[in-house]
């Protein structure tokens, strides 16, 4: 290993090329974070230069130089006509950004007719000299293949009003969302543009400035690696001045960091985590990036996936700040795997499955599971029910039979009312149960999950369950997604081959008090009655299950208060719903009422998650 200072003049003279490997990141720096203050420095020491330009002095060599933060390079074996090239092992971030900058300023410097700054800057960018595989090998620093298509773009569009056209900053009404790299492109040019207004519009002179302090005043330090040093352990000790990294991208460098043939197997496994996915990721994301919550934090999902995949293959529980350190251990100590493709295998096949639990197919078995376990909000059981997805031995009704079962378990603890403090022991015991069992049957699986004592671990009898469900404040006590969750079910499951098909869409129907919440005006109290007693009698059985319904928002908000006679009529009117049904010829609707839904709710209840 060889440590120097350099500039980014001696970095960017130099015939050759910066690769950044097919397994590092996409551009992720930002505004806030990274340009705004990469371009505070450079305007800071540009202004220097530009008294000293104005002034005719002889520039100051007492200055100290910028310090831009480290890189680390690893050059690579090349044959014949190519150039030399390096692998960008750390900086990556950093080296594209600084390219951006200097398109920038070649296309500004090409737009005011400063033929200096704009040949400068474009030799710095491109390699004149590319013999072989020109339109790629003239780019100095060449991006990750999913940056590549976008890189060249900006190479290419030649000015700011060139790249709004093609990515404007609204559509009708509405915010677009622009790739990184554009925005990054867009700033820098908004911000040099501003500046040489702010000196007095003399381009000329203000982009030789920057251009001297681009030559003179940053450094970087740049670690060169010899061929046969180990990028991985450089790469995981560096926390320079960028985007922390996920434990994902540690894992990601970790594997390819350890093949031979990484594009390969890059583009065979793992470019379906890089893989656009606008229908489910908000702000443009990728799906793996979007942030879910766990527990009082939020995470990246494919960092929640390499947690509980790590729980599933150790059969313990793996702390979601440890997981990069679990991983490298499970593989170097244990060798899990004959080969690398392997363990990507591994790792690809659990990560579908995972992604199905996260974004779940209501028209199948599976997804109709997924949904509620979503709606339940229990994490904990994901190492489990990865675990049973991926056991060839099982057929598909005992997986599907497993699954009922397990829903079954949490619904009734649930209404029940016990703890989950303990779930992710309870899960990971069944899990460890379920490997040395080798061929389980969902008998088997029964026995185990009704093995359980006392509140912490148990599966509520049928007598235990119905006796939490006549007196459960099911809207205050459940939440109401869960409510919303267990109504839909039974929903479903009172729904008969004859009756028309009903696609229930997540967020389509919302919760109804079929007595309203404020029911003074429309709702009075029995007559006869101690004022007191029925408030109360009112009060309980308000949230309980036997007077919520699902209702569309619409017909929700025009029937929410008003009196029975009006509103029983206009559910049954609107809805199609099995739920609807029980309000057909009612123009009253009292406690007793409420009361004789709630048990007939809970015969399909029982049904629905039985207990052997």
């Amino acid at each position: 290993m060889q440590v120097q200072k350099t500039t980014i003049e001696s970095l960017f003279t130099h015939e050759r090329r910066y690769v950044i490997p097919l397994f590092q990141r996409s551009y992720v720096w930002t505004e806030e974070n990274q340009w705004s203050p990469l371009w505070d420095d450079l305007r800071e020491f540009a202004e220097r230069e530009l008294e000293i330009i104005k002034s005719g002095k002889s520039p100051e060599q007492q200055w100290r130089p910028h310090f831009l933060g480290a890189i680390v390079l690893q050059p690579r074996a090349v044959s014949g006509d190519h150039l030399p090239e390096l692998d960008v092992i750390d900086g990556q971030q950093r080296l594209t950004t600084l390219q951006l900058f200097l398109v920038v300023l070649h296309d500004i410097a090409k737009a005011h007719g400063d033929t200096a700054t704009a040949k400068w800057a474009s030799s710095r960018t491109e390699n004149g000299n590319a013999l072989v595989n020109i339109d790629v090998e003239k780019y100095k620093v060449w991006p990750t293949q999913r940056d590549q298509a976008q890189f060249i773009e900006l190479f290419t569009a030649g000015s700011r009003g060139a790249l709004e056209t093609k990515y404007p900053a609204k559509i009708g009404r509405r915010k677009a969302e622009r790739p990184v790299m554009v925005e990054a492109y867009l700033f820098f040019y908004r911000a040099i543009e501003d500046w040489f207004a702010a000196q007095g519009g003399d381009a000329v002179t203000c982009g030789k400035a920057l251009r001297l302090t681009l030559q003179r005043r940053m450094e970087l330090v740049q670690i060169d690696l010899e061929a046969n040093e180990n990028p991985q352990e450089i790469f995981e000790t560096l926390n320079a001045r960028g985007v922390p990294l996920l434990a994902s991208d540690l894992l990601r460098n970790f594997i390819f960091l350890r093949t031979k043939n990484p594009s390969q197997l890059h583009q065979k496994y793992w470019a379906r985590f890089d893989e656009p996915d606008n229908a489910a990721a908000p702000e443009g994301l990728r799906f793996w990036e979007v942030e879910e919550r766990q527990g009082r934090l939020s995470r990246a999902r494919l960092d929640l996936f390499v947690q509980h995949y790590l729980a599933m293959m150790l059969g313990r529980d793996v702390r979601i700040g440890e997981l990069f350190r679990e991983y490298k251990n499970w593989i170097e100590q244990q060798k899990p795997f004959a080969a690398i493709e392997d363990e990507l295998q591994n790792f690809v096949r659990y990560a579908d499955h995972f992604r199905a639990l996260l974004r779940p197919d209501i028209n199948t078995a599976l997804g109709v599971f997924a949904a509620r376990l979503r709606a339940l909000d229990i994490s904990t059981v994901y190492p489990l029910v990865l675990a049973l997805l991926g056991e060839p031995k099982l057929s598909a009704d005992e997986r599907q039979g497993i699954f009922t079962d397990i829903e079954s378990f949490l619904i009734r603890r649930m209404v029940c009312g016990r703890p989950t403090k303990s779930y992710t022991r309870k899960f990971l015991d069944l899990l460890r149960d379920f490997r040395n069992a080798g061929a389980l049957t969902r008998g088997d699986f029964r026995k185990l999950l009704a093995a359980g004592s006392a509140d912490v671990f148990d599966w509520p009898s049928d007598k235990e369950f119905e006796s939490a469900w006549d007196t459960v404040n099911a809207y205050k006590s459940l939440k109401p997604e869960r409510v919303e969750m267990v109504l839909r079910a039974i929903e479903l499951s009172s729904r008969s081959s004859k009756s028309e098909p009903i696609v229930l869409k997540e967020g389509a129907l919302t919760i109804e008090h079929v007595m309203p919440q404020q029911w003074e005006q429309h709702w009075p109290l029995p007559a006869n009655t101690d004022d007191v007693a029925a408030r109360e009698a009112r009060e309980e059985a308000m949230n309980a299950f036997g007077n919520l319904t699902l209702l569309t928002q619409a017909l929700n908000s025009s029937v929410s208060n008003g009196p029975a006679a009006q509103k029983l009529p206009a559910i049954v009117t609107h809805s199609n719903l099995e739920l609807s049904k029980w309000f057909i010829s009612r123009t009253t609707w009292t406690e007793d009422d409420i009361r004789e839904r709630t048990r007939s709710l809970f015969k399909k209840a029982v049904l629905l998650w039985p207990r052997p």
